[in-house]
């Protein structure tokens, strides 16, 4: 049976983190704001799923464009509210 991630594998990892004790506060390539604010766009998307909302827009109520929301489902506006 192959264990899964997490499990019986220790901590190695990517080269950076060997031999360290990385916590979430550590990242390569993006900071701990950018995750704490895309984690925050991204709970906000799951509450409007929740409310029946997603994928309208917050300022006009129109819907999002699809396309928009296949590159971003956590956008919160319609391309013309974006402009404005």
């Amino acid at each position: 049976m192959k264990p899964r991630m997490g499990q019986g594998m220790g901590r190695a990892g990517p080269p950076h983190s060997a031999g360290t004790d990385m916590d979430e506060t550590h990242t390569i390539g993006a900071t701990s704001i950018d995750r704490d604010e895309e984690l925050q766009r991204v709970e906000a998307a799951l509450k409007r799923l929740d409310r029946g909302q997603f994928g309208h827009c917050l300022y006009c109520g129109d819907r999002i464009d699809l396309e928009r929301l296949q590159h971003d489902p956590t956008v919160e506006s319609c391309d013309t509210c974006r402009e404005d």
